[in-house]
């Protein structure tokens, strides 16, 4: 302080203004309490110097006043008053009484009135929200408030203006066909549009408009468990009308009908909208399945020379971590961000050890990724690592947040060390080739980690309850507490959690042997005394010779390849694009071997024992796998380059359906048209079935037959002429005697039987194989009487019959 006594008058007086302006700012501040966690004390820092950009101030631009909306003649129409210095505006609509979550569709507009677009035309008696914003020449916008608007009623159609063509049980993706008795889907004043309510109109979903007869459409997950109708809205002789039709209490269980998942993404994540730009994609072509045809695009991310890294999925993309700690995000449209700061892991320190030229650089990585959403914008990231101490390799894990903001990611500069794995290793050993290190949460407080024995052959380290490498861990995320669940792990390169809560687990074992575990809390798993592989000098030297190769003594794999596969990543595929593939393993190998590897493997399961394993020829060796909050795969090759998976329409026709197993989502069901869809043109009144009504579940037709047969019956019987399978083909069944097919020698059981095939009689066959012909080695396929109806009118179909 100044001694002079005016001048300390003058600091004492600024002292005061300055801790009033600290008191009014921290007041300010207050307002509105942030919902993101308090940042971490780092432990270690790197250069980035800031999370995200301070937003800029809109200067004199106000939200637009007299905000209101209309829903006439099924147009949705926003208005507001101009606003001085708005160079454009933006409108957003959503459904009020809409299947949550509610999402906002935002549209530009240049001056008020604006029509809102699309599928947004006002259905009838629904009620929506509708918003404005303006927006300045920076492209910096300001929002109204919401206003709320019901669509005025049209007038009521004949009851039987509109029905259902769909028998009960209704389930979630199974295919409805819609029809109208007397109406034509477009006039000249709007198109024809539906949606798909409950009873009471309370939560509705807006269905995509189709203007191709048959009108089908999907019924959506989201009515799983509600008495649900269809309303139609259309156009008559210059008039409006709405119709609606019962559909009925759909089951909580999904169909077998294909569905194209909309997305949904976190909170926080809406502005990650999906695109497919083709020219940021590099095309990889399509892949034949046993029940999917998958078509893939990939994008090619800067790389480090060294194995290893890690995705996870955030908003619309993934997010890749390279082996030595670069993150970036890879979108959906096929763009790259790369982000400000790397994971801590002391990488220059490692190269300038002495023994450097010794120790294996290529090995030395980040094992895992995982992020878990801590607030709407905020998400705390995990990563498991290799980290040089200056004397020795330890493997940790290390924890910062990630901020979402406006469609950008930004990475905290503060890094914190959760739990670092005893013992620490000298860098003279390649320990990074066996670190394992994959990771799932555990409730909101803990984390399962499982650590390979980093060293080929460590002894019995993998066994040695006072180390934790070869273990399954649970770590507390806030003390970094570690307990050892299992034991006996080598190298554990994928883990999962399927929906019963079964933890499977998949690790390389040595020269053969590869296994898949279902990992329990206090099991032992067997290594390094037990293995279906053995040495890579192939001596059996195993332990005792007497139990080489038999896994005796301790927990055995639920399957193991020999010769192995070099397995990496496990997902649980949750069905969203995949159906057919639902609650399916799937593992991805690291191998390049032929015949064996460079291939994504299908597990079918039944709870945790094994049904079959399809092999899936890829073409590149897949480090890691992820699904996208769409719900697509995500795999990550050696190299850096991100490939999605999505299914194809490209095998949609039908020829090529009938030629290969595809079942793909997108596709229509072979035979929808059937006898009886209303024909495209002119007014006449077209003949249709009524809708049924009650009814025993079991004599409904539970899917189409085209669908059944895609699911029972295409793995064994093909539909292309002269090519048998595991059964015979089935093309010109109808009329063919029994028993009787070139090239095919059918059971006794079959040929005894004379006669020739008929619809009614492949239908009984079908139903109770051993009943219509006893002895036959056809299994029973568990259809009721109504599949097989259903599968032997598609059978007969192909033939015209």
């Amino acid at each position: 302080p100044p001694r002079h006594p005016r001048r300390m008058l003058i600091f004492l007086g600024a002292l005061l203004v300055a801790v009033g302006l600290a008191a009014i700012s921290d007041a300010a501040c207050s307002v509105a309490p942030s919902t993101a966690t308090p940042a971490p004390t780092p432990v270690e820092t790197s250069t980035v110097s800031t999370i995200a950009p301070t937003p800029r101030i809109i200067a004199s631009l106000a939200a637009p006043s007299g905000v209101a909306a209309n829903a006439v003649d099924r147009r949705l129409t926003a208005s507001w008053n101009p606003v001085d210095g708005a160079t454009s505006y933006r409108v957003a609509a959503r459904l009020k009484n809409g299947v949550e979550p509610f999402a906002w569709s935002e549209h530009e507009a240049e001056s008020s009135p604006y029509v809102v677009p699309d599928k947004w035309a006002a259905m009838s008696g629904l009620e929506y929200e509708v918003r404005a914003a303006a927006v300045n020449a920076d492209g910096q916008s300001v929002w109204s408030p919401s206003v709320a608007v019901t669509a005025s009623e049209l007038r009521s159609a004949s009851p039987d203006a509109v029905g259902i063509r769909s028998s009960p049980p209704y389930r979630a993706g199974d295919v409805m066909q819609v029809y109208l008795s007397n109406q034509r889907p477009f006039t000249r004043r709007s198109s024809w549009v539906w949606s798909v309510c409950d009873s009471d109109g309370q939560r509705c979903e807006l269905l995509s408009l189709n203007r191709e007869r048959p009108y089908e459409q999907l019924i959506p997950s989201a009515a799983r468990g509600r008495r649900m109708h269809v309303q139609v809205d259309y156009d008559k002789d210059g008039l409006s009308y709405t119709a609606t039709a019962a559909v009925g209490v759909v089951g909580l269980e999904d169909g077998w009908g294909p569905t194209i998942p909309s997305p949904a993404f976190p909170p926080g994540c809406e502005g990650a909208a999906l695109s497919s730009d083709e020219g940021a994609f590099t095309q990889d072509g399509g892949l034949a399945t046993l029940l999917h045809y998958l078509e893939s695009q990939s994008v090619a991310v800067d790389w480090d020379n060294a194995t290893g890294g890690a995705i996870e999925p955030l908003c619309g993309g993934a997010l890749v971590v390279t082996p030595w700690g670069r993150i970036a995000l890879a979108r959906s449209n096929g763009a790259v961000d790369y982000l400000d700061g790397r994971v801590p892991m002391n990488l220059e320190g490692l190269t300038s050890h002495q023994d450097s030229a010794t120790f294996h650089l290529n090995v030395f990585r980040v094992a895992d990724v995982l992020l878990a959403q801590r607030a709407e914008e905020l998400y705390e990231l995990f990563v498991t690592h290799q980290y040089y101490t200056g004397e020795c390799i330890r493997f940790r894990l290390s924890s910062t947040t990630i901020l979402w903001q406006a469609g950008a990611a930004s990475v905290s500069p503060g890094w914190r060390t959760i739990f670092d794995a005893d013992p620490c290793l000298s860098p003279q050993v390649p320990s990074g080739r066996h670190s394992g290190g994959k990771m799932l949460t555990d409730g909101p407080g803990h984390l399962l980690v499982v650590i390979g024995d980093h060293i080929h052959n460590n002894g019995w380290i993998a066994q040695n309850p006072e180390s934790h490498l070869g273990k399954l861990v649970r770590v507390a995320i806030d003390s970094g507490e570690a307990e050892i669940l299992a034991f006996g792990l080598r190298n554990p390169q994928g883990f999962a959690r399927d929906a019963e809560g079964n933890l499977w687990e998949a690790e390389h074992g040595p020269l053969g042997g590869d296994e898949l575990n279902v990992l329990e809390p206090g099991s032992n798993y067997g290594w390094p005394s037990a293995s279906y592989g053995i040495d890579y000098d192939r001596r059996v030297s195993l332990r005792e010779w007497e139990t080489a190769g038999r896994h005796e003594g301790f927990v055995k794999p639920r399957f193991a390849w020999v010769p192995s596969i070099a397995v990496s990543a496990v997902i649980v595929n949750d069905e969203r694009w995949f159906p057919l593939w639902e609650d399916d393993i799937l593992v991805a190998s690291l191998s390049g071997a032929e015949g064996s590897g460079n291939a994504l493997f299908r597990v079918r399961r039944d709870g945790t024992d094994v049904q079959y394993v399809e092999r899936i020829e890829v073409g590149y060796r897949i480090r890691d796998l992820t699904q996208t909050p769409d719900g697509r795969i995500a795999a990550l090759a050696d190299g850096g380059r991100v490939h999605f998976l999505s299914l194809s329409s490209a095998r949609c026709d039908e020829e090529s359906r009938r030629r290969e197993h595809v079942y793909a989502v997108g596709c229509a069901p072979l035979g929808a048209a059937g006898a009886g869809a209303p024909d495209p043109g002119g007014d006449a009144p077209a003949t249709h079935p009524p809708p049924p009504v009650g009814g025993d579940a079991d004599e409904a037709v539970a899917a189409s037959g085209a669908q059944l047969y895609a699911a029972r019956c295409e793995v064994c019987h093909s539909l292309v002429s002269e090519q048998h399978g595991i059964g015979p083909h089935l093309v010109g069944l109808i009329g063919r005697r029994i028993g009787e097919v070139d090239g095919w020698n059918s059971s006794e059981a079959l040929r005894a039987l004379g006669g020739v095939w008929t619809r009614d009689s492949l239908a009984r066959f079908l139903a109770d194989p051993q009943g219509f012909a006893p002895g036959t080695t056809m299994g029973a396929q568990g259809l009721s009487e109504s599949e097989a109806d259903a599968v032997a009118d598609y059978i007969a179909g192909l033939r015209g019959e």
